[in-house]
């Protein structure tokens, strides 16, 4: 069973850069689907498959590929487009799951997936089908490959291609299923399962893991962070943001920073990640689960005893904003005890809740909360970051963020709050970067001087991330 999702992009027929992720549904038993009588169409939009696949940004797309026809999530031209497709491949397994789960409650069959991704150019072509309404078809190889790869999934897994794990392990988990025959591949095509979210959440992470370039250029920022660390240590809390185009330097700066300078502050960090605009409190979530010590293989029960414990430990008197973080963190067993308060004040509690905690940590020792990437940040985590920054003013607290310049904020205002803009390195700066990097042998020059010319001073430019 294929379900339809609607696209909401508009592409002309050209070669693009595509991600395409093939979903197949199917009952256990084979049959089209858990009721003779269920639409396909109902049955994808009460799993949220609609929502896995325009959350990341992504289009749907009709496969063809041989005997094969898939309802594709296609992700376009975007800088991550490799990962957008798997995260969409993901939560549409978890939306499949809890589905099932309901399904089996209510004593109907569950329904399971199988998703095969793959990413490479394409020509795009795209057909008006009626009024606001485009049908898309990426017409190629790598299209017909993701199709394939979903035949060859295990029911209920994702399947991705040699090509897909290198841009997205670190990621990701893959798990090797080892080469196979692929019909219209001459050669055997290595797959591999995806089986959940790696540790690495940035490209830095990922580019720091085969050694950083040297770190230059950057004295008079790394002066004004250290400055405001003072500062915030005293208890006048700061809150600096540091502006710049992309690949210029703003998590490097961040990374930098905190390797120097982060004995006597307890560190929590938290990223915006570009699909994440969708899901509420999604950076809050990370943060928190790094100050419980919640690691990915707790169960539960651990899950509920680590947030227990530190609140104990912290303050009996924060034990009222225990509902409040287990609803967030996903902790709640059995019935909800929030379920009947009104939305507007469940959110508010919710937000003061994780402020107390914070402020209330920083008096064992200072504060240091990092928040990377805010022009991808959602609705709900501005809107904690918005009632964090007005009890700064006082509290051990030094809180960094960074963002493009599209990104706008309110705290312009506060007496305790810097913006730092970073402008691409200048000509010494990056010829020192370079250097580092290449090596000065003569015979190297024209190209460095091309390098350096061509990337006008961007890190991201002047040494790509893999």
């Amino acid at each position: 069973m294929v379900g339809e999702v609607t696209a909401h992009h508009s592409l002309a027929a050209h070669g693009d850069p595509v991600t395409a992720a093939a979903p197949n549904c199917v009952a256990l038993d084979d049959a089209l689907a858990p009721d003779a009588d269920t639409d396909t169409t109902v049955l994808i939009n009460e799993v949220s498959a609609r929502d896995a696949v325009t959350d990341a940004d992504c289009l749907s797309a009709a496969v063809p590929a041989d005997d094969v026809s898939e309802n594709d999530a296609a992700c376009v031209a975007h800088e991550d487009h490799p990962q957008r497709a798997l995260y969409a491949a993901l939560r549409l397994q978890d939306e499949l799951k809890r589905y099932s789960d309901r399904t089996r409650r209510e004593g109907r069959l569950p329904l399971q997936a199988r998703v095969g991704v793959n990413t490479g150019e394409v020509v795009v072509r795209s057909i008006q089908t009626g009024e606001a309404h485009t049908e898309y078809t990426p017409i190629g190889h790598p299209a017909n490959l993701a199709a394939r790869m979903q035949v060859l999934a295990p029911i209920g897994s994702i399947a991705a291609t040699e090509q897909v794990r290198k841009l997205c392990e670190g990621y990701f988990l893959f798990n090797g299923l080892g080469p196979t025959s692929v019909k219209g591949v001459s050669e055997p095509v290595n797959v591999y399962e995806v089986i959940g979210l790696g540790r690495l959440r940035t490209r830095l992470q990922r580019a720091a893991g085969r050694g950083l370039t040297k770190f230059v250029g950057r004295e008079r920022e790394m002066e004004a962070l250290r400055h405001a660390a003072e500062q915030a240590k005293s208890g006048r809390g700061q809150l600096v943001a540091v502006m710049a185009e992309p690949g210029v330097g703003k998590s490097r700066l961040f990374y930098e920073f905190r390797m120097h300078s982060q004995s006597g502050w307890m560190l929590l960090d938290a990223f915006s990640v570009s699909h994440g605009k969708a899901s509420p409190y999604l950076p809050v979530i990370e943060l928190l689960r790094g100050y419980f010590g919640i690691d990915a293989s707790d169960d539960g029960r651990k899950r509920r005893e680590k947030v227990i414990g530190r609140i104990v430990t912290l303050d009996p008197a924060l034990e009222d904003s225990r509902p409040y973080l287990f609803a967030l963190l996903g902790l709640v067993e059995g019935e909800d005890p929030l379920a009947q308060i009104d939305v507007q004040i469940r959110r508010r509690r919710t937000h003061d809740a994780i402020k107390r905690i914070l402020l209330r940590e920083s008096l064992n020792q200072p504060l240091m909360l990092i928040f990377e990437d805010l022009h991808w940040i959602d609705e709900e985590t501005q809107a904690f970051l918005n009632l964090l920054a007005e009890g700064l003013a006082n509290a051990p607290v030094l809180t960094l963020v960074n963002y493009r310049p599209e990104y706008s904020h309110s705290w312009g205002s506060k007496t305790y709050y810097t913006q730092l803009r970073l402008d691409p390195l200048g000509k010494e700066s990056a010829s020192e970067m370079l250097s580092a990097l290449v090596g000065d042998a003569p015979d190297l020059a024209p190209l460095k001087r091309l390098v350096l010319e061509r990337t006008e001073g961007n890190h991201l430019q002047a040494r790509p991330d893999p």
